[in-house]
């Protein structure tokens, strides 16, 4: 028999003991634990009883009616009240805590089988006497002060028998004084029955099943000890097998991509690979049995080892960079990983180490970084720097209890410069500037570049506006200088806008926001200064803000409403017609003044849905009027964006066509300054519109520097003067002048002229005795809503009645239909 069958066998001999062993102690250890439980339900109920019993008695008992199934009990005649009478003539009796105790645990034995009841040495009602294993138990409890328990037979069934002892209470006294027993003794017990039969079945099933695992198990460990038998008969190959796998690790790791260091527990190199020495240029004899901080650069922080140890010391592996030296002193970037080596009792022999050479990537990631976080052109950070540069500065801010000062910079006169001089010296010219301002700026500051030709400055520890308008002006001071580019001097001015954190705002956006928006508003006060944001322009910009967004639907909210006023000829006094004005009513800013909305309603786009319901709701309201008998003249406004619009042709003819206002009657208005943005334009859009029988007239005539050789190209109608040249008419010369020489002007060219902004009778009779034809002013009439403007033509058309018929004017080719 050879050795190893040998060993098989009694292997299969002390396996089979084990099993049966095992068998026998899973067999008693289910009776224990069929024992338990039902220890664990008797525990339960008699808790459960305890706890009524307590509320019960705290409580002196419970009164119930009388009826067949509750009768008063006769146990109880000794207690005064223990009957009451109800005014139906009913009866309630006391039912003592004893008393539904007992009649509970007859409804418990008959639902779940388990025995229960109350007993005692001294008792009223006789069923309450003690068996004999109640006599015995209530010996042991009344000595011992705690619970018996014992496994009996009753009625030849197994039962688990527990006993709990029950203490006289201050609340049991009123039914049980009699007995003598005073509070706090021992004046009965609680038992409880478990039947075990329940129990016995499971661990019935419990030990079936133990059989047949353990069979299992017996059966399983046989086939493994023969199987190990088998295996046992190639260990030696299987040997040979692992040291050619174990051959193999070591080749690759000598051969790895990255370094390996292997060192003991006390960190002393006992193998390093091939790699290591060609990265680090030590030769094995020169390192080994030596300490891995031979390659400290000193240029890692110390934080990065207490880490490194801290993870190792808790057998974690580490990964992590450092900045190592070479035997030649070149310092370079490597990746470790560093994992330690656990025996079989816990303890860490030795540490693994992987190096890898990063410095190519760290280079490549500094590259990316510059590329990512700064300007290519000044080498400034960028925008995105920036927001973090001020993540920073806010949190810095916080701590310290201090302001940061937030600047944005914009150069006046780059953009000239940039197109008369070609992109190269303006990018020469952002150069100069960035170091100049960088010059002019604390170490701590920081500047950046935005893009184009605005920049941004970062300033901390900023006490008051004080500290952020000194820096300001130290760069103003810095731009004031001329600038040498490519042997030229050149000059530019900067504006400044400076937002406060936290004064202004606890927002960065919001910050950067409001530096924007001081930025271009010290361009409006003039350029070259600063301006800070402050609640003025916060309010400013709070409200233009309100305005923005109230525009976007203010037609479909039906808020706008048009206004008109009258206008007048000066020969005849009769009304031939009205502007419309349009108005609106914001639901919270009140009346917002034309001159406030229509600009901000040009820049976002609003003005054209704006310009075609005004344009709408006035022919509609004019043509009802005419169907009245007001035949008036009706003037529009258009703005310049209407003007510019390739579909403006359209969109009138289809307003006239909708409305069914004679195109005769209309007359458009538009601005001197936007018909001369583009002459040639302007006049095919004017051709355009003529062609549908509109006139057009050219507002505020005077002021958009128009020249005579551009204004007879032109089809227009008729010309307004502008209200700033009629309101000091009578007294200053100039103004005067001025007016005289537009009606000439008119005059010559065959239009019709319009003086706005009439207030007083001196302005009308100087007017009238320049010849001019028509006014529009408060001297006639404020911009009336419809149905005091139609009480107002109403009134003139009766006065004029009075007066007589006059002539519509003559040269301006304004039809008689159009007169009152």
């Amino acid at each position: 028999m050879s050795p190893i069958f040998r060993m098989a066998v009694l292997a299969a001999v002390l396996w089979s003991t084990v099993v049966a062993l095992s068998l026998g102690w899973s067999f008693v250890q289910s009776e224990r634990q069929m024992l338990q439980l039902a220890e664990v339900e008797a525990k339960s109920n008699l808790k459960r009883d305890l706890a009524f019993r307590r509320w019960a008695t705290g409580r002196g008992g419970l009164y119930a009616r009388v009826t067949d199934s509750a009768r008063p009990n006769p146990f109880l005649a000794h207690i005064p009240d223990r009957d009451v009478m109800l005014p139906d003539g009913g009866m309630l009796t006391l039912y003592n805590p004893a008393t539904m105790l007992r009649e509970i645990k007859t409804e418990q034995a008959e639902l779940y089988g388990t025995l229960a009841r109350i007993t005692g040495e001294k008792y009223l009602n006789p069923i309450n006497a003690p068996d004999e294993w109640e006599k015995k138990a209530l010996a042991i409890i009344k000595q011992t002060g705690q619970d018996y328990s014992e496994v009996t037979r009753i009625d030849g069934k197994p039962y688990l028998r527990r006993i709990q002892p029950m203490m006289m209470e201050e609340g049991c006294m009123k039914c049980h004084a009699w007995s003598g027993i005073k509070v706090g003794e021992m004046r009965g017990a609680t038992d409880i029955a478990i039947p075990l039969s329940p129990y016995g079945s499971v661990a019935a099933q419990s030990r079936i099943v133990l059989g047949l695992t353990h069979g299992g198990i017996w059966l399983l460990g046989l086939v493994v000890i023969g199987f190990i038998a088998r295996r046992s008969a190639t260990h030696t190959d299987q040997l040979s097998a692992h040291q050619a796998v174990l051959n193999k690790f070591k080749q690759a790791v000598e051969q790895s991509a990255s370094g390996v260091v292997i060192t003991d527990a006390r960190g002393n190199i006992e193998y390093i690979n091939r790699k290591f020495c060609e990265v680090n240029g030590y030769a094995p004899e020169e390192v080994l049995g030596r300490n891995p901080r031979l390659l400290k650069s000193g240029e890692t922080d110390d934080a990065i080892y207490q880490e490194m140890w801290s993870a190792l010391s808790e057998r974690k592996e580490w990964r992590g960079e450092f900045k190592n030296r070479k035997k030649s002193g070149e310092v370079y970037w490597c990746m470790e990983s560093i994992s330690p080596i656990i025996d079989a009792s816990g303890a860490i022999t030795h540490f693994v180490a992987v190096i890898e050479d990063i410095n190519d990537r760290k280079f490549a990631e500094a590259t990316i970084r510059q590329l990512a976080l700064y300007d290519p052109l000044t080498e400034l950070p960028n925008r995105r720097l920036l927001r973090e540069k001020l993540d920073q500065a806010f949190a810095w801010s916080q701590r310290a209890g201090k302001r940061v000062a937030l600047l944005y910079l914009d150069l006046d006169r780059f953009k000239a410069i940039n197109d008369t001089l070609g992109h190269h010296t303006g990018d020469l010219l952002l150069k100069a500037v960035a170091r100049r301002f960088s010059g002019s700026l604390r170490r701590n500051d920081t500047l950046a570049r935005l893009g184009g030709d605005e920049f941004a400055v970062v300033v901390g520890d900023v006490d008051t506006e004080a500290d952020a308008a000194a820096v300001a002006e130290k760069l103003l001071e810095a731009a004031g200088e001329p600038f040498v580019i490519e042997g030229r001097d050149l000059y530019v001015t900067v504006s400044i806008g400076i937002s406060l954190f936290p004064t202004d705002t606890d927002s960065l956006d919001t910050l950067l926001r409001n530096a924007d928006v001081a930025m271009y508003h010290a361009k409006e006060c003039g350029k070259n200064r600063y301006q800070f944001f402050g609640e003025g322009l916060a309010l400013r910009v709070s409200r233009q803000w309100d305005i923005e967004s109230g525009l976007r639907r203010v037609t479909e909210r039906n808020e706008l409403f048009v206004e008109y006023q009258p206008k007048m000829e000066i020969g005849s006094g009769r009304v031939y017609g009205m502007e419309a004005l349009v108005r609106w009513d914001h639901p919270t800013l009140g009346r917002i003044a034309p001159d406030r909305f229509i600009p901000v309603a040009e820049e976002t786009g609003d003005i054209e849905q704006i310009g075609e319901w005004v344009l709408q709701a006035a022919c509609a309201q004019a043509q009802r009027w005419r169907e009245l008998g007001h035949p008036l003249l009706l003037s529009v406004n258009l703005s310049a964006v209407q003007f510019r619009a390739p579909d403006l042709h359209d969109k009138i003819d289809a307003v006239l066509k909708r409305t069914g206002f004679p195109a005769k009657a209309l007359e458009l208005e538009i601005t001197e300054s936007a018909i001369m943005n583009n002459p040639d334009q302007a006049v095919e859009t004017m051709r355009a519109v003529r062609a549908l029988g509109v006139s057009i007239a050219i507002d505020d005539f005077g002021t958009g520097y128009s020249s005579l050789s551009q204004l007879k190209r032109f089809p227009v109608s008729v010309l307004k003067i502008d209200r700033a040249f009629v309101r000091d008419i009578t007294h200053d010369n100039e103004d005067r002048a001025i007016a005289r020489a537009v009606i000439a002007l008119a005059k010559t060219m065959h239009l019709s002229v319009i003086a706005e902004g009439v207030e007083t009778a001196q302005q009308l009779a100087l007017l009238r005795e320049m010849e001019c034809d028509c006014i529009q002013g408060y001297l006639l009439s404020r911009p009336l809503p419809p149905d005091a403007f139609e009480a107002f033509i109403l009134s003139a058309a009766a006065n004029q009645d009075k007066t007589g018929d006059c002539t519509a004017p003559g040269e301006a080719g304004l039809a008689s239909d159009y007169v009152v």
